[in-house]
Protein backbone atom coordinates (compact mmCIF):
# COMPACT_ATOMS: atom_id res chain seq x y z
CA UNK A 1 0.00 0.00 0.00
CA UNK A 2 1.58 3.44 -1.19
CA UNK A 3 -0.83 5.25 0.86
CA UNK A 4 -0.56 2.91 3.71
CA UNK A 5 3.46 3.48 4.02
CA UNK A 6 2.87 7.19 4.03
CA UNK A 7 0.01 7.17 6.65
CA UNK A 8 2.27 4.34 8.82
CA UNK A 9 4.94 6.77 8.09
CA UNK A 10 3.46 9.29 10.11
CA UNK A 11 3.44 7.49 13.02
CA UNK A 12 7.38 7.77 13.17
CA UNK A 13 10.44 9.82 13.06
CA UNK A 14 14.21 8.94 12.99
CA UNK A 15 16.28 7.94 16.20
CA UNK A 16 18.82 10.57 16.92
CA UNK A 17 21.15 7.84 17.41
CA UNK A 18 22.01 4.91 16.28
CA UNK A 19 21.78 1.35 18.64
CA UNK A 20 22.41 -2.76 17.86
CA UNK A 21 18.43 -3.10 18.89
CA UNK A 22 16.00 -0.55 20.00
CA UNK A 23 14.67 -1.21 22.79
CA UNK A 24 11.28 1.23 23.25
CA UNK A 25 9.02 1.10 26.70
CA UNK A 26 6.17 3.13 27.60
CA UNK A 27 4.28 3.31 31.29
CA UNK A 28 0.99 4.89 29.51
CA UNK A 29 -0.42 3.77 33.34
CA UNK A 30 0.81 3.13 36.68
CA UNK A 31 -2.42 1.27 37.93
CA UNK A 32 -4.89 -0.78 37.17
CA UNK A 33 -8.15 -1.75 38.34
CA UNK A 34 -7.85 -5.42 38.44
CA UNK A 35 -11.78 -5.97 38.85
CA UNK A 36 -12.52 -4.41 35.81
CA UNK A 37 -11.60 -5.48 32.53
CA UNK A 38 -9.34 -3.41 30.27
CA UNK A 39 -11.52 -2.26 26.99
CA UNK A 40 -9.56 -0.75 24.10
CA UNK A 41 -11.44 1.45 21.15
CA UNK A 42 -10.42 2.19 18.36
CA UNK A 43 -11.98 4.33 15.79
CA UNK A 44 -11.58 3.65 11.90
CA UNK A 45 -11.95 6.65 9.00
CA UNK A 46 -10.65 6.41 5.17
CA UNK A 47 -11.96 8.62 2.01
CA UNK A 48 -11.04 9.85 -0.73
CA UNK A 49 -12.50 11.16 -4.03
CA UNK A 50 -11.48 9.29 -7.02
CA UNK A 51 -9.28 6.44 -7.71
CA UNK A 52 -9.18 4.46 -11.17
CA UNK A 53 -6.59 1.31 -11.68
CA UNK A 54 -6.34 -1.83 -13.83
CA UNK A 55 -4.79 -5.03 -11.84
CA UNK A 56 -2.10 -3.74 -9.81
CA UNK A 57 -1.56 -0.84 -12.57
CA UNK A 58 -2.19 2.76 -11.17
CA UNK A 59 -4.18 4.81 -13.51
CA UNK A 60 -5.17 7.46 -11.27
CA UNK A 61 -4.03 8.14 -8.00
CA UNK A 62 -6.53 8.62 -4.78
CA UNK A 63 -7.47 12.12 -4.66
CA UNK A 64 -7.84 14.14 -1.25
CA UNK A 65 -7.15 10.36 0.66
CA UNK A 66 -7.72 11.43 4.76
CA UNK A 67 -7.51 8.84 7.70
CA UNK A 68 -7.79 8.50 11.18
CA UNK A 69 -4.95 5.97 11.35
CA UNK A 70 -3.49 2.75 10.09
CA UNK A 71 -5.79 -0.01 9.23
CA UNK A 72 -6.88 -0.28 13.23
CA UNK A 73 -7.05 3.24 13.58
CA UNK A 74 -6.94 5.50 16.46
CA UNK A 75 -7.72 5.13 20.22
CA UNK A 76 -8.28 9.16 19.80
CA UNK A 77 -11.39 11.20 20.06
CA UNK A 78 -12.63 13.57 18.90
CA UNK A 79 -10.47 13.88 16.31
CA UNK A 80 -11.37 15.28 12.67
CA UNK A 81 -8.80 15.28 9.42
CA UNK A 82 -10.04 16.80 6.47
CA UNK A 83 -8.60 17.31 3.03
CA UNK A 84 -9.45 18.62 -0.32
CA UNK A 85 -7.99 18.69 -3.91
CA UNK A 86 -8.61 19.79 -7.33
CA UNK A 87 -10.26 17.86 -10.37
CA UNK A 88 -8.15 15.22 -12.47
CA UNK A 89 -7.85 15.77 -16.56
CA UNK A 90 -6.89 12.21 -17.75
CA UNK A 91 -9.92 11.89 -20.52
CA UNK A 92 -11.55 9.95 -21.01
CA UNK A 93 -11.31 8.18 -18.13
CA UNK A 94 -11.96 11.13 -15.34
CA UNK A 95 -12.18 14.74 -15.90
CA UNK A 96 -12.71 17.00 -13.28
CA UNK A 97 -14.16 15.73 -10.08
CA UNK A 98 -12.71 18.61 -7.39
CA UNK A 99 -13.23 16.86 -4.07
CA UNK A 100 -13.57 17.45 -0.03
CA UNK A 101 -13.06 14.46 1.96
CA UNK A 102 -13.07 14.55 5.96
CA UNK A 103 -12.51 11.58 8.59
CA UNK A 104 -14.00 12.22 12.20
CA UNK A 105 -14.29 10.45 15.52
CA UNK A 106 -15.76 11.24 18.64
CA UNK A 107 -17.62 8.85 21.41
CA UNK A 108 -18.63 6.05 20.74
CA UNK A 109 -18.60 7.19 16.80
CA UNK A 110 -16.53 6.69 13.75
CA UNK A 111 -18.05 9.14 10.41
CA UNK A 112 -16.23 9.01 7.23
CA UNK A 113 -17.20 11.38 4.21
CA UNK A 114 -16.49 12.34 0.27
CA UNK A 115 -18.27 15.14 -1.71
CA UNK A 116 -16.57 14.96 -5.33
CA UNK A 117 -17.97 17.70 -7.95
CA UNK A 118 -18.32 18.05 -11.34
CA UNK A 119 -17.07 15.14 -12.91
CA UNK A 120 -17.29 13.66 -16.48
CA UNK A 121 -16.14 10.15 -16.70
CA UNK A 122 -15.79 7.76 -20.03
CA UNK A 123 -15.34 10.57 -22.45
CA UNK A 124 -19.12 12.21 -20.79
CA UNK A 125 -21.05 8.67 -20.90
CA UNK A 126 -21.25 9.60 -17.02
CA UNK A 127 -21.13 13.13 -15.22
CA UNK A 128 -22.54 14.05 -12.16
CA UNK A 129 -23.34 17.86 -10.34
CA UNK A 130 -22.45 16.48 -6.95
CA UNK A 131 -21.49 12.91 -5.48
CA UNK A 132 -21.67 12.84 -1.96
CA UNK A 133 -20.71 9.18 0.36
CA UNK A 134 -20.98 9.35 3.68
CA UNK A 135 -20.17 6.24 6.10
CA UNK A 136 -21.00 6.11 9.85
CA UNK A 137 -20.13 3.73 12.64
CA UNK A 138 -21.15 3.64 16.12
CA UNK A 139 -20.90 1.65 18.98
CA UNK A 140 -25.02 1.00 21.34
CA UNK A 141 -24.55 1.43 24.92
CA UNK A 142 -25.24 -2.44 24.94
CA UNK A 143 -21.65 -2.62 23.45
CA UNK A 144 -23.11 -3.74 19.77
CA UNK A 145 -22.17 -1.81 16.67
CA UNK A 146 -23.85 0.32 14.12
CA UNK A 147 -23.79 1.19 10.65
CA UNK A 148 -25.11 3.47 8.24
CA UNK A 149 -25.00 5.29 4.48
CA UNK A 150 -27.36 7.50 5.43
CA UNK A 151 -26.51 11.22 3.98
CA UNK A 152 -25.39 9.52 0.60
CA UNK A 153 -26.60 10.84 -2.75
CA UNK A 154 -26.10 11.92 -5.79
CA UNK A 155 -27.11 15.19 -7.12
CA UNK A 156 -27.61 15.25 -11.39
CA UNK A 157 -25.81 12.09 -11.76
CA UNK A 158 -26.49 11.43 -15.65
CA UNK A 159 -25.52 7.60 -17.27
CA UNK A 160 -26.00 7.54 -20.54
CA UNK A 161 -28.65 10.01 -20.48
CA UNK A 162 -30.77 8.20 -17.89
CA UNK A 163 -30.37 10.86 -14.53
CA UNK A 164 -30.30 9.80 -10.70
CA UNK A 165 -31.28 12.13 -7.61
CA UNK A 166 -30.95 11.93 -3.96
CA UNK A 167 -30.29 8.76 -2.68
CA UNK A 168 -29.85 5.52 -4.82
CA UNK A 169 -30.57 1.97 -3.35
CA UNK A 170 -27.79 -0.01 -2.13
CA UNK A 171 -25.74 -1.95 -4.81
CA UNK A 172 -27.78 -0.54 -7.78
CA UNK A 173 -26.26 -1.95 -10.97
CA UNK A 174 -26.78 -0.30 -14.04
CA UNK A 175 -25.35 -2.11 -17.55
CA UNK A 176 -23.21 0.31 -20.01
CA UNK A 177 -23.50 -1.47 -23.51
CA UNK A 178 -20.16 -2.24 -25.10
CA UNK A 179 -17.95 -0.93 -21.94
CA UNK A 180 -18.75 -2.91 -18.80
CA UNK A 181 -21.31 -1.77 -16.08
CA UNK A 182 -21.72 0.43 -12.79
CA UNK A 183 -22.59 -0.45 -9.31
CA UNK A 184 -24.22 2.87 -7.47
CA UNK A 185 -24.23 3.68 -3.77
CA UNK A 186 -21.79 0.23 -3.27
CA UNK A 187 -21.71 -1.11 0.13
CA UNK A 188 -20.06 -3.42 1.84
CA UNK A 189 -20.21 -4.21 5.82
CA UNK A 190 -18.59 -6.10 8.24
CA UNK A 191 -20.23 -6.58 11.43
CA UNK A 192 -18.90 -8.59 14.51
CA UNK A 193 -18.71 -8.73 18.25
CA UNK A 194 -15.47 -6.96 18.20
CA UNK A 195 -15.32 -4.78 15.29
CA UNK A 196 -17.33 -3.32 12.55
CA UNK A 197 -17.26 -1.33 9.27
CA UNK A 198 -18.48 -0.25 6.70
CA UNK A 199 -17.15 0.95 3.09
CA UNK A 200 -19.14 3.23 0.73
CA UNK A 201 -18.20 3.56 -3.26
CA UNK A 202 -20.83 5.93 -4.83
CA UNK A 203 -19.72 4.90 -8.58
CA UNK A 204 -17.75 1.83 -9.47
CA UNK A 205 -16.71 1.27 -12.55
CA UNK A 206 -16.32 -1.90 -13.90
CA UNK A 207 -14.92 -1.98 -17.61
CA UNK A 208 -15.08 -5.61 -19.20
CA UNK A 209 -15.38 -5.64 -22.89
CA UNK A 210 -13.54 -4.18 -25.16
CA UNK A 211 -14.51 -0.87 -26.31
CA UNK A 212 -14.62 2.43 -28.31
CA UNK A 213 -13.10 4.46 -25.90
CA UNK A 214 -9.53 2.15 -25.54
CA UNK A 215 -9.71 1.54 -22.38
CA UNK A 216 -8.09 -1.72 -21.04
CA UNK A 217 -10.14 -4.73 -20.23
CA UNK A 218 -10.59 -5.30 -16.29
CA UNK A 219 -9.78 -1.61 -15.57
CA UNK A 220 -11.96 -0.11 -12.71
CA UNK A 221 -12.80 3.27 -11.43
CA UNK A 222 -14.42 4.29 -7.71
CA UNK A 223 -15.81 7.97 -7.16
CA UNK A 224 -16.27 9.20 -3.37
CA UNK A 225 -15.22 6.38 -1.09
CA UNK A 226 -15.65 6.44 2.74
CA UNK A 227 -15.46 4.15 5.06
CA UNK A 228 -15.68 3.99 8.92
CA UNK A 229 -15.18 1.42 11.66
CA UNK A 230 -14.79 0.59 15.33
CA UNK A 231 -12.98 -2.18 17.15
CA UNK A 232 -13.53 -2.63 20.41
CA UNK A 233 -11.58 -5.80 22.27
CA UNK A 234 -11.06 -6.68 26.12
CA UNK A 235 -7.41 -6.34 25.91
CA UNK A 236 -4.44 -3.75 26.68
CA UNK A 237 -4.10 -2.92 23.46
CA UNK A 238 -4.65 -3.35 19.94
CA UNK A 239 -1.99 -4.24 17.42
CA UNK A 240 -1.45 -2.57 13.80
CA UNK A 241 1.39 -4.01 12.38
CA UNK A 242 2.27 -6.03 9.18
CA UNK A 243 5.65 -6.63 7.35
CA UNK A 244 6.08 -6.32 3.22
CA UNK A 245 9.34 -7.19 0.98
CA UNK A 246 9.84 -4.60 -1.32
CA UNK A 247 7.59 -1.02 -1.93
CA UNK A 248 8.59 1.65 -4.41
CA UNK A 249 7.24 5.61 -4.16
CA UNK A 250 7.64 8.18 -6.52
CA UNK A 251 6.32 9.64 -9.81
CA UNK A 252 6.36 8.08 -12.63
CA UNK A 253 7.71 4.97 -10.97
CA UNK A 254 5.76 3.06 -7.69
CA UNK A 255 5.18 -0.14 -6.57
CA UNK A 256 2.74 -1.08 -4.00
CA UNK A 257 3.99 -3.19 -1.36
CA UNK A 258 5.02 -7.03 -2.17
CA UNK A 259 3.70 -10.43 -0.44
CA UNK A 260 1.98 -7.98 2.39
CA UNK A 261 1.13 -9.38 5.87
CA UNK A 262 -1.40 -6.90 7.71
CA UNK A 263 -2.14 -8.23 11.13
CA UNK A 264 -5.67 -7.78 12.21
CA UNK A 265 -7.33 -5.83 14.48
CA UNK A 266 -8.56 -8.70 16.95
CA UNK A 267 -5.24 -10.48 16.43
CA UNK A 268 -4.43 -13.80 14.68
CA UNK A 269 -4.92 -16.23 18.61
CA UNK A 270 -1.17 -17.15 18.22
CA UNK A 271 -1.69 -17.93 14.60
CA UNK A 272 1.17 -17.39 11.74
CA UNK A 273 0.30 -15.51 8.71
CA UNK A 274 2.30 -15.52 5.96
CA UNK A 275 2.41 -14.56 2.95
CA UNK A 276 5.62 -15.02 -0.36
CA UNK A 277 6.97 -14.59 -3.42
CA UNK A 278 9.23 -16.90 -5.42
CA UNK A 279 11.18 -13.50 -7.11
CA UNK A 280 10.68 -9.81 -8.22
CA UNK A 281 12.07 -7.70 -10.91
CA UNK A 282 11.63 -4.18 -10.98
CA UNK A 283 13.14 -3.39 -14.59
CA UNK A 284 16.39 -0.74 -13.69
CA UNK A 285 15.87 -0.25 -10.51
CA UNK A 286 15.60 -4.09 -8.40
CA UNK A 287 15.11 -7.39 -8.37
CA UNK A 288 15.20 -10.23 -5.27
CA UNK A 289 14.96 -13.64 -4.98
CA UNK A 290 12.62 -15.13 -2.68
CA UNK A 291 10.38 -12.78 -0.17
CA UNK A 292 8.71 -14.07 2.91
CA UNK A 293 6.73 -12.08 5.45
CA UNK A 294 4.53 -13.11 8.42
CA UNK A 295 2.95 -11.96 11.71
CA UNK A 296 1.12 -13.13 14.27
CA UNK A 297 -0.64 -11.37 17.55
CA UNK A 298 -2.44 -12.84 20.56
CA UNK A 299 -5.01 -9.98 22.33
CA UNK A 300 -6.57 -10.80 25.35
CA UNK A 301 -7.53 -9.72 28.60
CA UNK A 302 -3.76 -10.39 30.01
CA UNK A 303 -1.93 -8.69 27.64
CA UNK A 304 -1.93 -8.25 23.67
CA UNK A 305 1.42 -9.43 22.06
CA UNK A 306 2.46 -9.47 18.66
CA UNK A 307 5.62 -9.98 15.94
CA UNK A 308 6.21 -9.46 12.55
CA UNK A 309 9.23 -10.18 10.38
CA UNK A 310 10.01 -9.28 6.80
CA UNK A 311 12.43 -12.04 4.90
CA UNK A 312 14.22 -11.49 1.48
CA UNK A 313 17.08 -13.23 -0.22
CA UNK A 314 18.93 -12.42 -3.28
CA UNK A 315 18.35 -8.54 -3.52
CA UNK A 316 20.61 -6.75 -6.18
CA UNK A 317 19.39 -2.60 -6.11
CA UNK A 318 20.55 -0.65 -8.98
CA UNK A 319 22.75 -3.88 -11.46
CA UNK A 320 24.95 -4.50 -8.55
CA UNK A 321 25.41 -0.95 -6.70
CA UNK A 322 23.80 -2.78 -3.52
CA UNK A 323 23.35 -6.37 -3.00
CA UNK A 324 22.55 -8.86 -0.13
CA UNK A 325 22.43 -12.40 -0.09
CA UNK A 326 19.61 -12.38 2.58
CA UNK A 327 18.30 -9.59 4.98
CA UNK A 328 15.84 -10.33 7.91
CA UNK A 329 13.80 -7.10 9.72
CA UNK A 330 11.86 -8.27 12.57
CA UNK A 331 9.70 -5.90 15.17
CA UNK A 332 8.66 -7.83 18.89
CA UNK A 333 6.20 -5.98 20.99
CA UNK A 334 4.26 -6.61 24.26
CA UNK A 335 1.50 -4.91 26.03
CA UNK A 336 1.21 -6.01 29.85
CA UNK A 337 -2.52 -5.37 31.83
CA UNK A 338 -0.55 -2.46 33.11
CA UNK A 339 -0.65 -0.94 30.23
CA UNK A 340 3.30 -0.34 29.95
CA UNK A 341 4.96 -1.25 25.99
CA UNK A 342 7.65 -3.12 25.16
CA UNK A 343 8.75 -3.30 21.76
CA UNK A 344 12.37 -4.36 19.99
CA UNK A 345 12.95 -3.86 16.82
CA UNK A 346 15.98 -6.07 15.00
CA UNK A 347 17.85 -6.50 11.63
CA UNK A 348 20.40 -9.01 10.20
CA UNK A 349 22.60 -8.91 7.24
CA UNK A 350 23.80 -11.87 5.48
CA UNK A 351 26.43 -11.37 2.76
CA UNK A 352 26.03 -7.27 1.74
CA UNK A 353 27.95 -5.64 -0.20
CA UNK A 354 27.81 -1.81 -1.42
CA UNK A 355 30.01 -0.50 -4.46
CA UNK A 356 32.47 1.79 -3.28
CA UNK A 357 31.42 1.53 0.42
CA UNK A 358 34.34 -1.64 1.52
CA UNK A 359 33.84 -0.41 5.29
CA UNK A 360 30.25 -1.56 4.82
CA UNK A 361 29.92 -5.15 6.06
CA UNK A 362 27.29 -7.34 7.28
CA UNK A 363 27.92 -6.10 11.37
CA UNK A 364 27.07 -2.62 9.88
CA UNK A 365 25.65 -0.28 12.72
CA UNK A 366 21.91 -0.26 13.27
CA UNK A 367 21.02 3.60 11.50
CA UNK A 368 23.78 3.53 9.24
CA UNK A 369 22.99 6.03 6.10
CA UNK A 370 25.87 6.03 3.27
CA UNK A 371 25.77 9.42 0.98
CA UNK A 372 26.15 8.43 -2.52
CA UNK A 373 27.59 10.67 -4.51
CA UNK A 374 25.45 11.19 -7.33
CA UNK A 375 22.56 10.26 -5.97
CA UNK A 376 21.43 9.85 -2.56
CA UNK A 377 21.12 8.58 0.82
CA UNK A 378 21.24 4.68 1.11
CA UNK A 379 19.92 3.59 4.54
CA UNK A 380 20.75 0.55 6.13
CA UNK A 381 19.12 -1.59 9.57
CA UNK A 382 16.83 1.85 9.82
CA UNK A 383 14.89 1.61 13.03
CA UNK A 384 11.96 4.47 12.88
CA UNK A 385 9.56 4.88 16.34
CA UNK A 386 7.34 7.95 17.04
CA UNK A 387 7.46 10.83 18.63
CA UNK A 388 6.65 10.62 22.19
CA UNK A 389 4.25 9.22 23.78
CA UNK A 390 6.56 6.23 22.27
CA UNK A 391 4.06 3.68 21.16
CA UNK A 392 5.16 2.52 17.59
CA UNK A 393 8.33 0.96 15.72
CA UNK A 394 9.26 -0.28 12.54
CA UNK A 395 12.13 -1.73 10.93
CA UNK A 396 13.40 -0.94 7.04
CA UNK A 397 16.24 -3.43 6.27
CA UNK A 398 17.27 -1.37 3.16
CA UNK A 399 16.08 2.08 1.76
CA UNK A 400 17.04 4.57 -0.75
CA UNK A 401 16.26 8.28 -1.17
CA UNK A 402 17.11 9.86 -4.66
CA UNK A 403 18.57 12.58 -3.90
CA UNK A 404 20.41 14.09 -6.79
CA UNK A 405 19.84 13.76 -10.37
CA UNK A 406 21.54 10.78 -11.51
CA UNK A 407 23.14 8.50 -14.35
CA UNK A 408 20.16 5.80 -14.06
CA UNK A 409 17.49 8.36 -14.52
CA UNK A 410 15.62 7.62 -11.48
CA UNK A 411 13.44 10.97 -10.51
CA UNK A 412 14.37 13.30 -7.58
CA UNK A 413 12.42 11.47 -4.46
CA UNK A 414 11.88 8.27 -5.17
CA UNK A 415 12.34 6.26 -1.75
CA UNK A 416 12.92 2.63 -2.78
CA UNK A 417 12.39 0.30 0.30
CA UNK A 418 13.09 -3.29 0.63
CA UNK A 419 12.58 -5.86 4.02
CA UNK A 420 10.15 -3.84 6.18
CA UNK A 421 8.50 -4.73 9.69
CA UNK A 422 5.75 -2.64 11.91
CA UNK A 423 3.82 -2.69 14.79
CA UNK A 424 1.85 0.28 16.28
CA UNK A 425 0.47 0.18 18.98
CA UNK A 426 -3.50 1.66 20.21
CA UNK A 427 -3.59 1.24 23.65
CA UNK A 428 -6.67 1.05 26.17
CA UNK A 429 -6.09 5.04 27.34
CA UNK A 430 -8.80 4.45 30.16
CA UNK A 431 -8.14 1.22 32.02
Amino acid sequence: MLTTRKLRSSFFCSPGAASPVLVLMIVLSSTLCFATRPDTQSYIGTAYGTYAFVGNSLLVGQTAPVTLGGTCGTSQQPLNVPASAAGVNLPPLVTGGAVNTDVSSSPQTAQASANTAAISLLGGLITAQAINAVSTTTMQSNGTFQVSAAGSTFNNLSILGQVYNGSVPANTRVNLPLIGYIVLNEQTSNITTAMAKMTVNMLHIHITVLNVLGLQVGTEIVVSNATSGMVNVFAPAILNGGAFGTEVLGQPLSSAPTAPVILPCIGTNGSLVTATLASLSLPSILTTGALANSGESNINENESTGRTISRVAGVNLLNGLVTVNAMTAQVNTAVDNLVQVFSVGTDTFVGISVAGHPEITDNVPYNTSVSLAGLGTLYLKRVLRSTPPINAVEVRSLELVVLENNSYSLPIGLDVIVGDAYINVIPDTNP
